[in-house]
């Protein structure tokens, strides 16, 4: 109930926003269900998953493990708050197997992460910290079940992933995936640049499927430096902001303050004085 909520007050959001969309997909969909088992199973033919045990710190709010040095004073660096510790018998995916695939991958094609900065922070974890990754939790009564073993669900980002390939046909239409993959692009936040620069083309690389082109990894939104978090408390709703200003004005806000693949500060003052000088007394006065 509370992620169909979710999920309709999303559509809403894009549809009031002038957001335009060619597919929305939940993981919860058959076709999904359908392209994980199929990605799934190849990788497994490859050799590349084996069962052991796990033991790490585990933060619920990024749903990701993370070691000691990731950490800030003890604590989640997005999330603030400390993370469990979290000892079980899982499913592993052999990412370091990949290393150097992953490295040549990057050496030969020097747009393939974007900007500079991230492709550089790529090389130095795939060089020095990328080690086998947990890919499944015990099955907890939500999740998809990992094929063959349904006290096992797939780790949310080895599933999410997968949705890349679910709505450009994988498992499904095999004229469809042709036709639209490899993608030309993936644009992501630069927090999550570890699951989609290496996790995820090591999981094409065993599935045998070719990598999107590029990936773009943008920054934050932030109020007064600090990135903005449901889990903190600091979230502002975009609708309420158009409301009172207007959706042109936002978006022009937006493209005039923050630069493209930097953070970016936000307040209600700024959009405000930005709109009185450049808008009201500028532009409206031409």
């Amino acid at each position: 109930d509370y992620v169909d909520r979710l999920s309709a007050i999303w559509q809403a959001t894009w549809d009031e926003l002038a957001i335009s969309n060619n597919d929305f997909i939940r993981t919860t969909e058959a076709r999904h269900l359908q392209a994980v088992e199929k990605f799934w199973q190849a990788v497994e033919a490859a050799g590349d998953i084996y069962l052991g045990n796990y033991e790490g710190l585990y933060c619920v709010g990024c749903e990701t493990f993370y070691t000691s040095a990731d950490l800030v004073d003890g604590l989640c660096p997005a999330h603030k708050r400390a993370p469990e510790v979290i000892k079980e018998e899982n499913y592993f995916f052999k990412l370091s197997k990949y290393r150097d695939q992953i490295l040549k991958h990057i050496e030969d094609n020097p747009d393939f992460i974007q900007p500079a900065s991230k492709r550089t922070e790529i090389i130095n974890y795939v060089k020095d910290y990328m080690t086998d990754i947990s890919i499944s939790r015990p099955y907890k009564g939500w999740g998809i079940k990992v094929p063959g073993n349904d006290k096992h669900v797939i780790y949310v980002w080895f599933d999410a992933l997968i949705n890349y390939l679910t709505t450009a046909g994988y498992g499904q239409d095999d004229e469809k995936f042709k036709t639209w993959w490899p993608c030309d692009l993936h644009v992501v936040g630069k927090d999550i640049i570890k699951f989609h620069c290496a996790l995820w083309p090591a999981m094409l690389m065993s599935a045998g499927l070719p990598l999107p082109q590029r990936i773009f990894a943008h920054g934050h939104f932030t109020i007064d430096g600090q990135k903005i978090s449901k889990s903190l408390g600091n979230a502002i709703d975009p609708r309420d902001i158009v409301e009172t200003y207007g959706l042109d004005a936002l978006r022009y806000f937006l493209l005039r303050e923050i630069p493209f693949g930097g953070d970016g500060d936000f307040s209600i003052e700024r959009i405000s004085s930005r709109y009185d000088a450049d808008l009201a007394s500028g532009l409206g006065n031409t």
